[in-house]
């Protein structure tokens, strides 16, 4: 294959296949949409598996994952669950006594878990397009063809 810079240099034991740009518009075309397989280790936890059936479902029927983004998916998950967790540990104690400094108050310190857990979330929602910015910047692959009215989608040939 030759490029505007001449031929593609790729490794001797890698072969460029070419693309049918008649058929097909992006090599994203080519990976098959189809949502991974729940893991066993997410199975087992009842909360985990709740969590993977409310939102796997709708990941695949917008064509933003497919089999190769479980874990991406799995770790999602996890990030959210501790969120969750640490913002019921915080309840309404923002403060809490510290005992070792002679029981003055200080910030609840499962706040701070709130806030990597959601920051990491967040991360990894942006890159599974769970967010609403991340889907605006994604053409979606399945669905309606007439974006006409919607201001976020993105334009033709992005």
């Amino acid at each position: 294959m030759a490029g505007a810079r001449g031929p593609l240099k790729l490794p001797k034991h890698l072969k460029a296949v070419p693309l049918d740009t008649d058929r097909v518009e992006s090599a994203a075309e080519l990976v098959p949409a189809l949502a991974p397989h729940k893991p066993e280790a997410v199975a087992e936890d009842p909360e985990l598996s709740k969590l993977w059936d409310d939102i796997v479902p709708q990941l695949d029927q917008a064509g933003l994952i497919t089999v190769s983004d479980g874990p991406a998916v799995e770790l999602t998950l996890r990030h959210f669950q501790l969120a969750r967790r640490a913002s019921s540990a915080v309840g309404k104690n923002i403060t809490v006594k510290d005992h070792h400094n002679g029981g003055t108050l200080k910030k609840n310190p499962a706040e701070a878990v709130f806030r990597a857990e959601s920051e990491m979330f967040l991360k990894y929602a942006m890159q599974l397009g769970m967010t609403f910015v991340s889907r605006a910047r994604t053409p979606a692959t399945r669905g309606g063809e007439d974006d006409g009215d919607n201001p976020f989608s993105a334009p033709a040939g992005n």
